[in-house]
């Protein structure tokens, strides 16, 4: 019997790597629309996609894409987990001393526009944003999800990169709000304060 078909015979890892970048942008999308920071998000997807690529076997899990946008995800899914147990334990010190100690407001507190559900999905992203985004926007938030630079997004529909780039963030404000206006479901997980508007978006 024929051993399986492996999807990265002949490349070497950082190849692989190379080859899987866009992946790991399009699992990290929903989370930075919802106000993570772009840098951490895609450091630990990167982080997950190489332990997908060392962990492989294909006689396991026949589609490597789809093994490695959990891989992914659940890595990112442990970095929120584990923002939320450090984001409360700060406070319970801060409830305890009455006091901030060495820990500044950006430390402690968090804004409803930066937070995101584990379960925050592309489909319900799509839905929440409904009606309120211009043609244009919704044209660049369809191409931005499938993990799409700024340039490609750009070159697809004949814009300028600015244009991309500013109405990316027009989607991004609009995402938050809608958060901020009464996303009431249960266990919301806490994540870094919002980037500075000058943050390079991958």
């Amino acid at each position: 019997m024929d051993a399986p078909f492996h999807p990265f015979d002949g490349l070497c890892e950082d190849q692989v790597v190379a080859k899987y970048a866009r992946l790991v942008r399009t699992v990290i999308r929903p989370y930075f629309l919802s106000g993570g920071d772009v840098d951490d998000l895609y450091q630990e997807g990167m982080i997950g996609l190489l332990k997908a690529i060392r962990a492989y076997d294909p006689q396991r899990s026949p589609c490597f894409e789809a093994y490695a946008a959990a891989c992914i995800r659940n890595r990112i899914f442990d970095t929120l987990r584990h923002q939320e147990r450090e984001w409360e334990r700060r406070l319970h010190r801060v409830d305890e001393s009455s006091s901030l100690f060495d820990y500044s407001a950006d430390d402690i507190l968090s804004d409803p526009e930066t937070e995101v559900l584990a379960s925050e999905s592309v489909q319900e992203i799509k839905a929440a944003l409904s009606g309120l985004l211009s043609a244009f926007e919704a044209s660049v938030l369809k191409s931005y999800l499938r993990g799409l630079t700024v340039s490609e997004i750009a070159a697809e529909l004949g814009r300028p990169a600015k244009s991309v780039d500013n109405a990316i963030r027009r989607i991004r404000r609009k995402f938050a709000q809608h958060l901020s206006q009464g996303d009431n479901r249960n266990h919301p997980v806490r994540i870094k304060p919002t980037p500075q508007e000058g943050t390079k978006e991958r």
